[in-house]
C-alpha cells in the first residue's frame, strides 16, 4: 500500500474485489443460457419468416459472447471490480418486468413506452420530455420492425 492504493491488499490476498468482474460475466452467462433455451423453446422458424424464438435466441448467443469477452478481460485485467450502480440495476429489473407485465394487455408500442420510461429513471442527464421522446421512438421503432417488417403476432397498441 505505497502508492496509497486501498485495494492494494485485496489483490495481493485474493479477496472478493479480484473475482467481481468474473462473477458478473457468469451471471450474465448464466442469464444468457435462459435465453438460448427460451429462444429454442419458442422456435426459431425460417431464415425468410423467424419465429418467435429467434430474437430471444440471438440475444441470448450475443450476451453469452459478452459475457465470455467480460471473464476473459477481467481475468486479464487489474481484478478489481467497479463498485456497481444498484439504482440502475434495479431500473433495468424494473423495466424487464414492466415490459413482460404490459405489452400484452396495453400492446407494443405503449408498453415499450413504459419500458424504456423506468429503465431510464435513474439517468439525471435526461430531462422528462427527452426520456418520454426516446420512449416513443423505441415504441414506434419497435413497431416498425417487429410487426411492420418481421409480422410479430403482437398487437401493436390496446384493441388492435
Amino acid at each position: 500500500m505505497q502508492d496509497g492504493d486501498p485495494h492494494e491488499a485485496e489483490r495481493e490476498s485474493g479477496g472478493a474485489l479480484g473475482w467481481g468482474g468474473e462473477i458478473g460475466g457468469l451471471i450474465l452467462l448464466a442469464v444468457s443460457i435462459v435465453f438460448i433455451v427460451g429462444g429454442l423453446q419458442l422456435g426459431l422458424g425460417e431464415p425468410r419468416r423467424l419465429g418467435t424464438g429467434a430474437f430471444p435466441f440471438l440475444t441470448g448467443l450475443l450476451l453469452a459472447v459478452l459475457a465470455t469477452a467480460i471473464c476473459v478481460v477481467e481475468r486479464r485485467g487489474d481484478g478489481l471490480a467497479e463498485v456497481p450502480d444498484w439504482l440502475s440495476a434495479l431500473a433495468i429489473c424494473a423495466a424487464l418486468a414492466v415490459f413482460a407485465l404490459t405489452v400484452g394487455r396495453i400492446g407494443l408500442v405503449p408498453g415499450v413506452f413504459l419500458t424504456v420510461i423506468v429503465a431510464s429513471l435513474p439517468d439525471r442527464s435526461l430531462s422528462w420530455p427527452g426520456k418520454a421522446a426516446l420512449g416513443l421512438g423505441v415504441g414506434l421503432g419497435c413497431w416498425l420492425v417487429f410487426v411492420e417488417l418481421v409480422n410479430l403476432p403482437i398487437k401493436p397498441f390496446p384493441g388492435w
